[in-house]
């Protein structure tokens, strides 16, 4: 059974982020995550003021419920990778609940340190966190979800 929004976050909890197919690359045959894609986003109808937003995999019944958030039709352009929260903790990243009574699934968290103000003023900043979290996210077993518009060519 998945737990609730309200049960606290545990040390051997895992995190999940949809990823955009742009946002992989293929290093000699391996799959990777590039660093872009934990960079908070500034514009649109959602940036990310609190921080990039991830969702507790403890709380849902399959990681592919983060696809809710996009049309079907686009599905096959998206990817999904998990961190540990131990993996941030070694980043010296925190996560933090944010549930969005809105949103179509429970578990939102966020990593504050990555928000769009402080990103937007100096995204020099973010390197080493932003390359941290592409490393653990490609590493075996971590890209939970490959965007078949990869795997259809």
């Amino acid at each position: 059974m998945a737990k609730a929004d309200s049960d606290p976050i545990s040390d051997d909890e895992w995190f999940l982020r949809r990823i955009h197919v742009d946002r992989f690359r293929n290093q000699d045959g391996v799959l990777e995550v590039t660093a872009n894609a934990f960079e908070p986003r500034f514009k649109g109808r959602d940036p990310d003021t609190d921080g990039i937003s991830l969702y507790r995999a403890a709380c849902l019944d399959n990681p592919e419920e983060i696809l809710k958030f996009v049309p079907e039709e686009k599905w096959p352009n998206n990817g999904i990778v998990r961190i540990s929260k131990g993996h941030l903790i070694k980043l010296g990243l925190s996560i933090f609940p944010c549930p969005d009574p809105k949103a179509p699934i429970p578990g939102h968290v966020v990593i504050p340190e990555l928000n769009a103000l402080d990103y937007k003023s100096d995204a020099s900043k973010f390197t080493y966190h932003k390359e941290g979290l592409a490393k653990a996210a490609s590493e075996k077993g971590n890209i939970v979800r490959i965007p078949p518009a990869l795997t259809s060519t």
